[in-house]
């Protein structure tokens, strides 16, 4: 009865991998991906787009229309402002305000061959979630051109999907003016410098206006953020136990869903730092917030210590799993991070 159970098992698991490899090889091949299109900005720096479009050299794909203001920050896609298309874009067009720059921005970018190749077999290659109601890894692939911006006209390309974001390029915009008549409707008849004051003032966060006064705005921060690092988890437990499954963001905007597989190898990866992370053990779950600039500043010190040497961060469950505390590790040498807010709960 035994081994009968064990033929079925194994016959299911057989066929569940088949099935995924059919769906993966069917793709290998296809070049037409649906996706909509969307603006975000970073956190608390509102902007509104004024107009923008993707293309290709001969075709108009879609129009990028104002959607209100965007500033829910670069984990996040914002408000859908175009129909999207299903073939790879190779221009990009985009002009939006910055309340707290107080200025607008343009971009007029080509989507070059390297480009559109890694669009192209990201969408190929998708990615796997788990599938809760049939308990088993379900294939699937972006649907999603996310364009990220941030002060100082940045512009980043996103492909994005479930619980899976990755970047795809950096553009950098120009300043330039547009007449505040041409912008919105202007009901109060202000003339340029009152909108932008009046805007600034009501739009962006107070704590940040502060911020603004006090040191300026942090350009570069924003590329700094986009660094990448080889690095890895490191777990250990009091008990026998072991990680399952985690869900990452980055401090970039990429996010990712990682799981037993992956762990298992526990390899270093050269990808960006980590901001947020969903964990699961056996029994208990958590996650933590980690702080950019004490994160950014612990890799930073370990990169300079320890040249071209891989990196870990340690995680290290309390007893009874009433927190978890989180070390940056390299030959010897340890930053604890002190600033990660954690929140533990049993499953």
């Amino acid at each position: 009865m035994k081994i009968q159970i064990l033929k079925i098992s194994f016959i299911t698991l057989m066929v569940i991998l088949i099935l995924s490899c059919n769906k993966k090889q069917n793709m290998s091949t296809k070049t037409d991906f649906s996706w909509g299109a969307s603006v975000t900005s970073v956190k608390d720096y509102p902007i509104v787009v004024h107009k923008g479009y993707f293309a290709t050299q001969d075709k108009f794909i879609t129009a990028l229309h104002s959607s209100g203001t965007q500033n829910q920050g670069w984990n996040n896609d914002g408000s859908d402002m175009g129909a999207g298309g299903n073939i790879i874009p190779t221009m990009l067009s985009l002009t939006w305000v910055s309340y707290a720059e107080k200025k607008f921005w343009k971009i007029d970018a080509t989507i070059d061959q390297a480009t559109q190749n890694k669009i192209l077999s990201l969408f190929r290659e998708g990615f796997y979630n788990w599938d809760r109601v049939k308990k088993e890894p379900k294939h699937d692939t972006y649907n999603h051109i996310t364009i990220a911006v941030a002060p100082g006209g940045i512009v980043v390309l996103f492909l994005t999907g479930d619980w899976h974001r990755a970047e795809i390029a950096r553009y950098q915009a120009k300043e330039t003016f547009v007449d505040v008549n041409a912008f919105y409707d202007n009901p109060d008849g202000d003339n340029q410098q009152q909108f932008y004051d009046w805007w600034y003032e009501n739009s962006v966060p107070k704590y940040l206006q502060e911020k603004i006064v006090k040191s300026g705005i942090p350009y570069g921060i924003w590329d700094i953020y986009r660094e990448k690092y080889k690095w890895r988890f490191q777990p250990f437990f009091y008990k026998e136990d072991k990680l399952t499954h985690y869900y990452i963001t980055y401090i970039n905007g990429e996010e990712d869903n990682i799981y037993q597989d992956v762990i298992n190898e526990n390899s270093f990866s050269n990808v960006p730092l980590p901001l947020n992370i969903s964990f699961y053990f056996k029994i208990y779950n958590g996650e933590a917030k980690f702080d950019a600039d004490e994160i950014v500043g612990a890799f930073k010190k370990m990169k300079k210590n320890h040249p071209d040497k891989n990196i870990e961060i340690e995680i290290r469950p309390a007893f009874m799993y009433k927190t978890t505390t989180f070390t940056v590790k390299c030959e010897g040498d340890e930053i604890p991070l002190q600033k990660v807010v954690v929140r533990m709960w049993k499953n």
